[in-house]
C-alpha cells in the first residue's frame, strides 16, 4: 500500500462524482455542449483518481473487506433497510475497471460525437450510467445492488435509443429493456425470497448463511437460479441473448463501455459477488450455469463468423466471452471468471472503439464496404490487430492468460466443457481475423455516404483525430500487458480476499496441454481466416456451398428472433394473452367502473326527485325516519330477533 487508507467518504465520492456531473449538465450545461463534455471528463477523472486510491487500500488489505459500517436508511414494520459500501478485492477491481474504461470512453466521445445535436445529453446519460454501475459494484446490500441494477438497465435503454429519431434505435432500446426484464423478474423473486427466509439483505451475511448450510437447500436452489436468471438477462446468456446485437444501434462509445466492458459484465459480477451461495448450491445448479455458459459461448461464436456488420461481430464476440465467464463460475473458477472479465474489458473496449474509428472514416459498419484501410488508418489497424490477437488468446497478450485460466478449470472439472471452450477459441480467432482481412486488406470499396450530416468522408478514408486515436493506444497497453498481473497468482490471491477463507483455493498453474491446445486452436483459426479471406483459397463462396443448409440458418440467427418476436411477443403476448387481457379489461374492469358510475348516476337521479322544496314533505320524511330508527332500536335491543330465529 503506497497511500494511507482511503476514508469511507472518499469511496462515496467515487459514486457521487459522476452523479454531480449528471445533475450539473441537466441543470446548467444543456446549452453548453463543449463544457458538458469537459465537465464529465473532469468528474470521471476525479472518480478514477479516487478509485486508484481505493484499489491501493484494498491491495494493502490483501483484498479483505474494508471496515465500513452500513448506514440505516428506513424501517418499515419488520423491514430494516441499510445501505453501505463494500470495498474488497472483487469490488476494487470492478471500480477500477468501470472508472478507467469510462474515463477513456469520455475522452474518445469528444471526437466521435463532435457535431451531434445531442452532445450534452449524451454526456449526461453517460454520467448517470457510470454512477449507476459504480453503485452496483460497491453495494453491500442486495436491495441497494438491485436498485442500481435497474438504474443500469434504464440508462442502457436511454443510451441504446440515443438517436431516437431512428426507428431501428428506438426498437432496439425497447427490445433490450423488455428482454432483460424477464431476467430481472427472476432476480426480484430471488431478492424477495431470501429476505423472507433470512430477514436480511446484507450480501456478506447471506453468503455466510449459505456457506454454513443455514439456508434450506430448496430455498438456496431457488435463490441462486433467480440470481442466474438476472445474470442471464443482463449478460446476454441464452435464451436472453438476442437483445445485445440490436443494441449496437446506439453510438459506438456506448457499445465500448456499456455493451462490452461494464453493463453486460454486471450479470457475471452478480454471480461472483454471491459465489459462496453458488458454490453451496446443489451440483445440478452449478452444472446448469456451466453448460448454459458453454452453449452460449459456442452458439454466439458461430453467429459472429457470418455477420457482416463489424459491431455485430463484436457483439456476438461479447456474448461468447461472457459465456466463457459464466461457464467458469459454474465450474468453480472464481478467479478465472473475474480475471477474464478484467482483461476482456480492455481489449473488447479497444475493439469497439476501433470499429467506431473505422465508421468515422467510412461512414459505415458494413465490412464489405470497407477494405484496404491498413494504409490510410495505420494506428487504427495496429491497435485493432492487438485487440484481436488478445481476444483470440495469442501468447503473450492479456487474453491468453485469462482465457487459459478458464480452460484450465474446464480441463480439471469437465473435459466436455474444455473441448467446447477450445473450439470457441478456434472460432474466436476465425471471426476476428475474418473481420481484419475483409476490413483492412484488399482494395477500398467506397464506404458509404454520411448519414444525417454526421461522419467523415467516405470517398477519402483517413485516420481518426487524436481524441479517438489516443484512447486506442491507451487501451492497447491493457490488451498487451494486463494479463501479466496474474503470473505467479498475484491477481488471483488478491481477488480471493473477498471470499470466506474456507473457499479460497486458487493456485497459479500453467498446464502445457491446455496452453498448447488453445494456442494451436487460435493459430488455426487465424490460418483458416487467412486462407479463405486473404488468399481466397478456397473462396468463401466455395466454403459456404460445402456447408449446405447451415450458413443460411446461422445467418438467420437460428431463427431465435422469429421465435421470440413473432412467436412469443406477437403470437402469445399480443395474441392469446393480449386478447384475454383486453377482454378482461373491457368486460370486467370497464364493467365495474362503468357500473359504479351508472349506479351512482341512478341513485343521484332518484335522490334528486326527493328534493321537492315542500316543507310538508321534508317533515313527513323526518317523522318517518324517526319511526324507523325507534323501531330498529326496539328490534335490536328487545331480543326480538333471538325469539324469531333462536
Amino acid at each position: 500500500m503506497v497511500l494511507p487508507p482511503i476514508p469511507e467518504a472518499g469511496v462515496w465520492a467515487i459514486y457521487f462524482a459522476p452523479l454531480i456531473s449528471f445533475l450539473v449538465i441537466v441543470a446548467a450545461l444543456r446549452r453548453s455542449p463543449l463544457l458538458a463534455g469537459r465537465f464529465t471528463i473532469a468528474a470521471v477523472g476525479v472518480a478514477w483518481v479516487l478509485a486508484m486510491w481505493a484499489l491501493d487500500t484494498s491491495i494493502g488489505l490483501g483484498g479483505e473487506p474494508a471496515d465500513f459500517a452500513p448506514h440505516h436508511w428506513l424501517s418499515l414494520f419488520t423491514l430494516d433497510v441499510e445501505f453501505g459500501l463494500r470495498l474488497d478485492g472483487l469490488s476494487a477491481v470492478m471500480i477500477a475497471v468501470v472508472t478507467t474504461i469510462s474515463l477513456i470512453v469520455q475522452i474518445y466521445s469528444t471526437g466521435y460525437m463532435a457535431g451531434d445535436g445531442g452532445y450534452a445529453r449524451f454526456f449526461a446519460f453517460m454520467s448517470l450510467f457510470t454512477m449507476s454501475m459504480l453503485g452496483l459494484v460497491m453495494a453491500s446490500s442486495l436491495l441497494q445492488l438491485f436498485i442500481h441494477w435497474e438504474l443500469v438497465g434504464l440508462t442502457s435503454y436511454l443510451l441504446i435509443g440515443f438517436w431516437f429519431h431512428r426507428p431501428s434505435a428506438a426498437a432496439a432500446a425497447k427490445k433490450a429493456f423488455i428482454v432483460t426484464r424477464f431476467g430481472d423478474f427472476g432476480f426480484l423473486l430471488a431478492l424477495v425470497l431470501i429476505w423472507v427466509k433470512t430477514g436480511t439483505f446484507d450480501i456478506a451475511e447471506i453468503n455466510h448463511l449459505a456457506h454454513a448450510g443455514e439456508i434450506p437447500v430448496e430455498i438456496l436452489t431457488s435463490f441462486v437460479l433467480g440470481l442466474f436468471a438476472g445474470a442471464a438477462g443482463k449478460s446476454a446468456q441464452f435464451p436472453l441473448h438476442f437483445w445485445l446485437p440490436d443494441a449496437m444501434e446506439g453510438p459506438t462509445p456506448v457499445s465500448s463501455i456499456v455493451h462490452s466492458a461494464t453493463m453486460v459484465a454486471a450479470g457475471v459480477y452478480l454471480l461472483l459477488r454471491f459465489f459462496a451461495s453458488v458454490e453451496s448450491a446443489p451440483e445440478g445448479v452449478r452444472d446448469t450455469i456451466a453448460f448454459v455458459g458453454a452453449f452460449t459461448a459456442i452458439f454466439a461464436a458461430s453467429m459472429g463468423i457470418v455477420a457482416t456488420d463489424i459491431k455485430r461481430v463484436l457483439a456476438y464476440s461479447t456474448i461468447s466471452q461472457l459465456g466463457y465467464m459464466v461457464m467458469a463460475i459454474g465450474l468453480g473458477g472464481y478467479v478465472a471468471a473475474i480475471f477474464h472479465l478484467f482483461t476482456h474489458a480492455f481489449f473488447k473496449s479497444l475493439l469497439f472503439q476501433g470499429a467506431g474509428s473505422l465508421s468515422h472514416s467510412t461512414n459505415t459498419f458494413e465490412m464489405p464496404l470497407m477494405g484496404g484501410l491498413r494504409k490510410s488508418m495505420p494506428t487504427t489497424y495496429l491497435t485493432f490487430l492487438i485487440g484481436s490477437l488478445s481476444l483470440a488468446g495469442v501468447f503473450p497478450l492479456a487474453g491468453f492468460w485469462s482465457k487459459d485460466e478458464i480452460l484450465l478449470d474446464a480441463w480439471n472439472h469437465n473435459v466436455v466443457l474444455w473441448v467446447i471452450g477450445t473450439a470457441v477459441a478456434f472460432m474466436t480467432a476465425l471471426y476476428m481475423f475474418r473481420a481484419i482481412f475483409i476490413t483492412f486488406f484488399g482494395e477500398y470499396r467506397g464506404g458509404a455516404e454520411p448519414e444525417d450530416g454526421h461522419g467523415g468522408h467516405a470517398s477519402h478514408p483517413h485516420e481518426s483525430p487524436a481524441s479517438m486515436v489516443v484512447p486506442l493506444m491507451l487501451l492497447s497497453v491493457g490488451a498487451i500487458f494486463f494479463g501479466l498481473f496474474n503470473v505467479g497468482g498475484m491477481f488471483g490471491h488478491f481477488v480471493e480476499g473477498a471470499l470466506d477463507p474456507a473457499i479460497r483455493e486458487f493456485e497459479f498453474e500453467v498446464n502445457p496441454v491446455v496452453a498448447a491446445s488453445s494456442t494451436i486452436a487460435a493459430l488455426a483459426g487465424i490460418g483458416v481466416a487467412a486462407a479463405i479471406y486473404y488468399a481466397k483459397s478456397p473462396a468463401s463462396s466455395t466454403v459456404r456451398g460445402a456447408l449446405g443448409p447451415l450458413p443460411p440458418v446461422v445467418e438467420r440467427l437460428y431463427y431465435v428472433n422469429e421465435v421470440a418476436e413473432d412467436g412469443v411477443v406477437r403470437g402469445l403476448l399480443y395474441g392469446g394473452i393480449g386478447r384475454a387481457a383486453a377482454a378482461f379489461d373491457r368486460v370486467v374492469v370497464d364493467g365495474v367502473v362503468n357500473g359504479v358510475g351508472s349506479g351512482t348516476r341512478l341513485v343521484g337521479s332518484g335522490l334528486r326527485r326527493t328534493i321537492t322544496g315542500q316543507l310538508q314533505a321534508y317533515t313527513s320524511l323526518y317523522v318517518l325516519g324517526v319511526v324507523v330508527a325507534i323501531g330498529a332500536i326496539f328490534v335490536l335491543s328487545g331480543g326480538l330477533l333471538d325469539r324469531l330465529a333462536p
